[in-house]
């Protein structure tokens, strides 16, 4: 159920994985001091899990797109802890939570209408399914204008920012970048670093991650067009 853990001082991140017969989606709980946010709630039964067995109080709730794997339990968990969720449509703003703050902006592509949670003090950004480990989202209501612009203004967060994403993909989105640039060396080494040690190499920073996601590297959104289609058919 808790796919890994990361400290940051006081904090602590879990990853949980939920939808395991389906999406396998990521959702993630922000800790303090014992009380928690939730970043997207695909299925609330292990959220409940997580936060009976980890002895949490979850106190807000941050969605980065409506796809069900996402938010799907976001109404159960609501109903049942009374918390308030922020929804991808709520206008960007940076706001204080659990001691520190996050900055959320839009971040449009995948669908027409998504978020990323950027947490400046902690160096962490979840970013959903616009960037997801090596690669980005299927377009599925945005437009490449959108999604370029999007993946613009995350590459102007600091480059040690460890991104986190909505699923694991890191595999076959290394695969493609290597059908896109064979002799990427930083691509070849992150895919060996995911057989030995995965969480390391799903979770990378923005650094690397320019290095490796050829979505990453395009200069246009007719180049994005491109190269989402040819994705779209890897």
């Amino acid at each position: 159920m808790v796919k890994a853990r990361f400290k940051f001082g006081e904090y602590e991140l879990l990853v949980v994985q939920v939808l395991l017969s389906s999406y396998g989606t990521f959702n993630y709980l922000l800790c303090r001091d014992g009380k928690a946010i939730l970043i997207d709630a695909g299925e609330a039964k292990p959220i409940f899990q997580t936060l009976e067995n980890e002895n949490l109080q979850l106190t807000d709730v941050l969605i980065t797109h409506g796809h069900g794997d996402h938010s799907g339990g976001c109404r159960a968990i609501q109903d049942r802890l009374g918390v308030q969720s922020t929804s991808a449509a709520v206008e960007g703003r940076a706001f204080p939570i659990l001691g520190t703050t996050c900055r959320s902006f839009a971040t449009p592509g995948h669908l027409a209408v998504c978020k990323s949670y950027y947490f400046p003090e902690l160096g962490i950004c979840f970013t959903g399914d616009t960037i997801i480990n090596g690669a980005v989202g299927r377009m599925m209501g945005g437009t490449p204008e959108q999604f370029f612009q999007s993946l613009e203004k995350i590459k102007t967060l600091p480059d040690e920012t460890i991104l986190f994403g909505g699923h694991d993909y890191l595999e076959d989105n290394m695969d493609f970048a290597l059908s896109v640039e064979p002799d990427n060396d930083a691509v070849k080494a992150r895919l060996e670093r995911y057989q030995s040690d995965p969480i390391s190499a799903v979770f990378a920073i923005l650094e690397e991650e320019k290095k490796t996601n050829p979505f990453l590297q395009v200069t246009s959104a007719d180049e994005f067009a491109e190269l989402r289609d040819r994705k779209d058919q890897f």
